[in-house]
Parts: C-alpha cells; structure tokens; sequence
C-alpha cells in the first residue's frame, strides 16, 4: 500500500488535490468530483482517501507545518521498522523454530499497526489542514 497525492486543474480553474492510496501495479482508475463546479476527473489509485482544493498555487508561499513534519517523520521510521521486520521474517521463514518465527511475525505486524495509525493520523491531519 503506498500513499500518493494527485494535483489537477479542473476547467472550472480549481486546482484539486486527491490523496489516494494504491495496493495494484498499475492501480485501478478513480473518478473524483471538483469541490467547486463538481466536474468529474480520473485518478490513477486504488482507494481516494480526501479531496480537496489545492491552496498551494495562490501565489503564497506554504506555511510551515510542524505537527505534518513530525508525522512524516514518525511514518518514516514507522516504515523503517516494518520493512526490516518484514525483510527478517521473510529470511526466517522455514530457517527457526516455529516458536521464533511467531515472536518475529508478532514483532512484524505490531509494527504494521504502529504504521498504519501513524499513516491514518498523517492523511486525516493532511485533509483536514490542507497542509
């Protein structure tokens, strides 16, 4: 599951920002609504998490989110951890005892939870400060 983040003009001039997760190699096609004039557009994701109107082009410069800061950073390590989890389980895999490799996979999907609320908390702040 990787996260991604879509921008497009509509004609109405709206520039809309689609954040959407894909889990498919080439992922399915999306249509989503313009907030303003409601035109449909497609985007190339598996699900659509928000929609929103892109506010980086108003000729201001970004402000600075700390709080997405930290939860980008958090994500990061979050992933970090799982993968190589999920890289030590994968070489572990019919090479211990059937005792150790349950210690591993649990070890393995706790940090998967960690990084899937971590994940859920980074796309829930994104949509709702549009940062």
């Amino acid at each position: 599951m990787a996260g991604t983040v879509a921008v497009c003009r509509c004609i109405c001039g709206t520039s809309i920002k689609v954040i959407a997760e894909m889990d498919s190699n080439p992922p399915a096609t999306q249509t989503v609504s313009c907030p303003k004039c409601h035109a449909p557009h497609a985007i190339h994701a598996d699900r659509i998490i928000a929609i929103s109107k892109d506010m980086s082009d108003l000729g201001l410069a970004p402000a600075r989110c700390e709080e997405k800061e930290r939860l980008l950073g958090a994500q990061n390590i979050a992933f970090d951890i799982y993968r190589r989890g999920a890289t030590e389980l994968a070489e572990a895999a019919g090479m211990v005892a059937h005792s150790e490799f349950d210690f591993i996979a649990k070890r393995v999907r706790a940090a998967r939870q960690a990084l899937l609320a971590i994940r859920q908390e980074l796309i829930e702040h994104t949509a709702k400060h549009s940062c």
